[in-house]
C-alpha cells in the first residue's frame, strides 16, 4: 500500500490475544490480518450490492 491511515480501535485484551494468535498462524501481523479481514468484508458487501456472487475465500 502506498499510503495508509491509522485506525485506532478499542478491543478487549482477551479478544486481541486470540486475534494475534490467529494472525501469527496466518503468517501476518495483527495489523495486516485485520486489514485483510476488513478488505474482504468490504469487497463481499460491494459484490452483494451489485448483485454478484461472493467469491470463495482464497488462501493468501
Amino acid at each position: 500500500m502506498s499510503k495508509t491511515k491509522v485506525l485506532n480501535i478499542r478491543i478487549e485484551p482477551e479478544l486481541k490475544k486470540k486475534a494475534k494468535k490467529l494472525a501469527e498462524a496466518d503468517g501476518r501481523s495483527l495489523s495486516n490480518w485485520v486489514t485483510k479481514l476488513i478488505s474482504s468484508t468490504v469487497k463481499d458487501a460491494e459484490r452483494q450490492k451489485s448483485g454478484e456472487k461472493p467469491e470463495e475465500k482464497s488462501a493468501e
